[in-house]
């Protein structure tokens, strides 16, 4: 039985030799990440990693040690990120994707090699763009005419312009963040919404988490575009928060 199992960053689409030397380090523990042919122009890259740290069992113990798992989601993501300069396309592979050899990888991926072959040429010279809104809640619209706590009927009044200016507030920020898809959707192949989640106690209020599939032809105007509404909405308190580019990690189905 081997001592090592086979780590898989990512498959990469070239019509140029796929060139390793300069790859960063993989996951702790990892070795020298390399490329295999899988087909002319496509190779996957990918580590030997040892059994006695990615194991079924040693791999377990170690995903509850959340700052390592860190490490190594940093790691991978960079070694997929460093074919992107000389890719026609990557498709990036999930966080420990494992195989028991070279030959068990080559042989699962060439079973399904219709899919994945697919998901090449929708991601053909393509990357990620993440774009995040943000309105600060300190402009968030406030009741400036408390009653005195004896006046109920002044309560009531001052509820009811509270919840009417609130509600105001909530579908100016819906516009500004339907303003922001309209204005970008168009350099754009794709767009997967994400959940909006805040942490606890935050200051800032999440409206928008999007990913975008981007034509590299078109990135100068989708980054374009992006800064002039950055310079548009900030004077009433909203940031647009643009990464980029990465490998296009949220437009992989499973392959």
């Amino acid at each position: 039985m081997s001592a090592s199992a086979t780590y898989v960053y990512c498959i990469v689409s070239t019509t140029q030799p796929l060139k390793t030397t300069s790859t960063p380090a993989g996951p702790p523990g990892t070795l020298k990440a390399h490329a295999l042919e899988i087909r002319p122009g496509r190779y996957a890259v990918v580590s030997d990693a040892p059994l006695d740290e990615f194991g079924e069992a040693p791999l377990a113990k170690r995903l509850s040690d959340l700052e390592w798992v860190s490490r190594a989601a940093v790691a991978h993501d960079a070694v997929t990120e460093s074919f992107m300069a000389q890719a026609d396309a990557v498709v990036p592979m999930k966080l420990f994707t494992l195989f028991t050899s070279e030959d068990r990888a080559l042989e699962q991926l060439r079973s399904r090699w219709t899919r994945v072959e697919q998901v090449i040429r929708r991601l053909n010279k393509h990357e990620e763009w993440g774009v995040r809104l943000v309105f600060d809640d300190s402009r968030a619209p406030a009741d400036e005419h408390a009653p005195p706590a004896s006046s109920g009927r002044g309560y009531l009044m001052a509820k009811r312009r509270d919840r009417v200016a609130k509600d105001a507030h909530s579908s100016t920020m819906r516009k500004v963040a339907g303003d922001v898809l309209k204005t970008l959707r168009p350099f754009a192949r794709d767009a997967r919404r994400r959940a909006v989640t805040a942490p606890p106690g935050s200051r800032s209020r999440l409206l928008l988490d999007t990913a975008f599939l981007v034509p590299r032809a078109k990135a100068a105007r989708f980054r374009a575009a992006a800064e002039r509404l950055v310079k548009k909405i900030a004077p009433a308190g909203y940031a647009l928060q643009v990464t980029g580019p990465w490998p296009p990690y949220s437009f992989v189905d499973k392959t």
